[in-house]
């Protein structure tokens, strides 16, 4: 069984969930199950335009192995313009990627569960950069020091990131 929230929609509330064919034949066997209509009001998720255009949109443009061969592609770009900023300024900072993810913490090695993510957290470190990045035109996502890329994303944007950032740590640095 698979579940999917928003990143089906692009962010849009929307989700879908998958079964293996035994276990949709188990549940389709139920007779207690009002499998129509099971909240019996509809609501949000419940098949309303944008919610279905923007999921059609996702499937279509976003979701495909052409895009994912792309982000993954200028996620490592990313990775290491960030890697490299770090070890040129000495930081014990470590950056992570997963896929089109990539995040930097304020630990090295990287944290690899949550309690060690959540020591290595800084609030001020974290405000300053997600203002300083933002006022020069890079957005990172509102929480954590993560940036997605998008089939969208362009080659300059990651290297702009990687002298934005870098000029952030020397600005710090000479605090």
């Amino acid at each position: 069984m698979v579940t999917i929230g928003k990143a089906i929609g692009g962010g849009i509330p929307a989700a879908a969930y998958g079964l293996s064919t035994e276990i949709a034949r188990h549940i389709g066997q139920r007779k207690d199950l009002d499998l129509i209509d099971m909240g019996g009001v509809g609501g949000t998720l419940a098949g309303n335009a944008l919610s279905i255009a923007a999921t059609r949109a996702t499937l279509e443009h976003v979701l495909t192995d052409e895009a994912f061969t792309g982000m993954e592609r200028l996620a490592e770009r990313f990775e290491a313009g960030t890697k490299q900023v770090i070890d040129a300024h000495g930081l014990p900072w470590s950056v992570s990627r997963l896929g089109a993810r990539v995040e930097y913490r304020f630990a090295n090695p990287a944290p690899r569960n949550g309690t060690d993510s959540a020591k290595a957290a800084d609030a001020d470190l974290e405000d300053y950069l997600h203002v300083y990045l933002a006022n020069r035109g890079i957005l990172l996502t509102p929480f954590h020091n993560m940036a997605l890329m998008s089939p969208a994303t362009t080659e300059q944007q990651v290297d702009q990131h990687a002298v934005v950032f870098g000029a952030a740590i020397e600005e710090l640095q000479r605090a």
